[in-house]
């Protein structure tokens, strides 16, 4: 990992999202951690501008707005949102749950490396 960079995403295990493991079978990076790559370093410019806390903040709350956006949009009207908002809920805590759960065991794994001087 480069020294002034806080994260990035060809680190984590793809052991623990299918898409992600799909496309490592086809040697191809999926289209969606390409997508992360550029939020990833987004974050670390504000990081570096503000701190880290600030940046993950606004990284989260950027996160779920847009998921916000991307679930009454897929609904369609406020009473299908209002249907389907707990099981949206559930499904992207879950998602964000197990995709954390992967980064923090890579970090584990991997902690030397990533923060050797």
């Amino acid at each position: 990992m480069a020294e002034n960079n806080v994260a990035d995403s060809k680190s984590a295990d793809a052991a623990s999202n299918p898409a992600q493991n799909e496309a490592s079978t086809q040697n191809e990076v999926p289209a969606f951690l390409h997508i992360a790559d550029r939020f990833i370093a987004l974050a670390n410019e504000q990081a570096q501008q503000k701190d880290l806390a600030a940046a993950s903040a606004g990284f989260l709350y950027a996160n779920a707005r847009f998921t916000a956006f991307l679930v009454a949009s897929q609904c369609g009207t406020a009473e299908a949102l209002e249907a389907e908002k707990a099981a949206a809920i559930e499904y992207f805590v879950n998602q964000y749950a197990q995709a954390l759960t992967s980064n923090i065991a890579d970090y584990e794994k991997n902690f030397a490396q990533y923060f050797s001087k």
